[in-house]
């Protein structure tokens, strides 16, 4: 069969037989990886090259590989948070970053990353972009965006601009819910799409579009469905000619009003390219029934559905699977795979921000540590981790003596009394803040205590925003914004803690907008 305009998805870690049939018979023209997909990047090659020789070397494949909170091949270098990026502000350290994650996604085999976020974070209460966005000036966003596109694509992946047409100043995660930006032509011409138009300049492979309403366009339909946003806006107005893949049409924004049939030819019907329908095979089953028979109906215009399935083919051809059987993670790294490591290192540590002055630790030193128990994601971020265990198995690898005291996300805890029981003193209270999201009104609360604790004691304080840098808004004091948590994050924290001097400059304004 002929090759449909549909993305998919698979379920696990192993092809099942149904999911043999649906990539040999119906021919998806790609699939979205996600962490259900991933043992290690070698089960994962294998993967690939067991999809591609049943639907064809010219299946797109591809992923959410970002960096920081947003990762799904953790065997690998991979980038810190755009915004750890964005505070380091330098295009060539970008550019460097994005080769190296298109170095290790294309030995995989993947030919396609949803990324770089082009999003201009002007929204401190995002809940879904934040430290996915390199920061909140357009202008700084749009030459890190346009870095990323040239190193990603210099490797042979191609890179995806994402949301358009700009997610940035939104309070509701379109997981979740329907958002609606309310800007005018003029202020999304002038904040939102400038990054935008920046990464087309790059060359920029595909843009994701988002699902969000925005009644300067169109104030019934989402943009991933309204033709006013991709045909009239990104066709014609910025003459944007690469793929347009839909943002997946089972988030809550789309699937609560639309079935995945019906949202796919929509798509397409505005000037989509590749819908990204997910979900159980009877779901991508039906979405490619209704672009078969809108086909047949005549609902689709010809010319339009041509330029598609062209735009597809050209992908193909311009970033073909070329899988490298790269040695990550063996103990047998060429230099040039540990030079990627040392690139991303390099990357976190400079992307690291001192607001204030901060206390200096020292080896020997005994530190009350605080933090919450569990990470607070949400649906964009596949994480199971503690991202305060890391910090602290660090700081006691360099020989600072830890005791933690342990808050409940979203409770209120009185620390005082822990924090008066240890004798002798601390010499410094650490409150670390985990949350992707914005800090809850009761972690808030505990870190006052814990902060004015310590300037009655003259104790040294000092926060830790291990993710969210909006955090440092809300408590007093100095802080260390370290946008993630992964990776080299813990190392570069600690040595930043031990005087190391910290480089980076806020990519965002500090304030907690209500």
């Amino acid at each position: 069969m002929s090759v449909l305009p549909l993305m998919g998805d698979l379920s696990s870690t192993a092809i099942t037989p149904d999911e043999r049939e649906l990539l040999s018979e119906r021919r998806l023209a790609g699939v979205c990886l996600f962490g259900r997909n991933v043992q290690d990047r070698y089960q994962l090659a294998d993967y690939l090259a067991e999809a591609r020789s049943l639907a064809g070397d010219d299946l797109i494949v591809a992923i959410d590989q970002e960096g920081g909170g947003v990762l799904r091949v953790l065997d690998v270098p991979f980038p810190p948070p755009a915004m750890a990026l964005g505070a380091a502000d330098d295009v060539a350290l970008t550019e460097a970053v994005a080769s190296a994650t298109g170095r290790a996604l294309a030995g995989i085999g993947i030919n396609l990353d949803f990324a770089p976020v082009a999003d201009v974070n002007s929204n401190p209460l995002n809940p879904v972009i934040g430290d996915r966005s390199f920061g909140a000036d357009p202008t700084l966003v749009g030459r890190h965006v346009a870095a990323f596109v040239r190193g990603l694509q210099s490797a042979g992946v191609g890179a995806t601009l994402k949301h358009f047409p700009g997610h940035g100043d939104t309070s509701l995660d379109s997981h979740l819910a329907l958002p609606t930006v309310e800007r005018s032509l003029d202020d999304l011409r002038r904040t939102e799409l400038p990054p935008f138009q920046a990464g087309f300049g790059a060359g920029a492979a595909a843009v994701m579009s988002a699902h969000i309403v925005l009644p300067a366009l169109e104030a019934d339909l989402p943009a991933t469905l309204s033709r006013r946003a991709l045909h009239d806006l990104l066709r014609t107005e910025l003459g944007y000619g690469g793929l347009a893949i839909t943002d997946a049409l089972d988030m809550k924004a789309v699937s609560e009003r639309f079935d995945p049939g019906t949202a796919a030819v929509m798509a397409l019907r505005a000037g989509a390219d590749l819908p990204l329908t997910l979900g159980p095979l009877a779901v991508q089953r039906r979405a490619l029934g209704a672009i078969e028979g809108a086909v047949a109906a005549g609902e689709l215009d010809a010319g339009e559905y041509a330029t598609t399935l062209g735009r597809i083919a050209s992908f193909a051809r311009r970033f073909p699977a070329r899988p490298a059987g790269r040695s990550y993670g063996t103990g047998g790294e060429t230099a040039g795979e540990l030079a990627d490591y040392a690139t991303m290192a390099e990357a976190t540590r400079r992307g690291l921000v001192a607001v204030g002055e901060l206390p200096r630790l020292a080896p020997g030193d005994r530190i009350a540590l605080i933090a919450t128990t569990a990470v607070r994601a949400n649906a964009a971020s596949q994480l199971s981790a503690r991202p305060a265990d890391g910090l602290v198995s660090e700081l006691e690898r360099r020989g600072v003596y830890v005791e933690r005291i342990h808050l409940t996300w979203g409770e209120t805890a009185d620390v005082t009394p822990g924090l008066g029981g240890m004798n002798p003193l601390p010499d410094a209270v650490v409150y670390v803040s985990t949350s992707r999201t914005r800090v809850a009104d009761g972690e808030v609360a505990s870190a006052l205590r814990a902060a004015e604790w310590a300037r009655y004691a003259g104790v040294p304080f000092v926060h830790v925003a291990l993710w969210n840098p909006y955090s440092a808004a809300v408590v007093p004091g100095p802080a260390l914004l370290a946008f993630g948590y992964r990776g080299s994050a813990p190392q570069a924290v600690v040595d930043a803690l031990l005087g190391r001097p910290v480089t980076g400059k806020l990519p965002v304004p500090l304030t907690a907008r209500a």
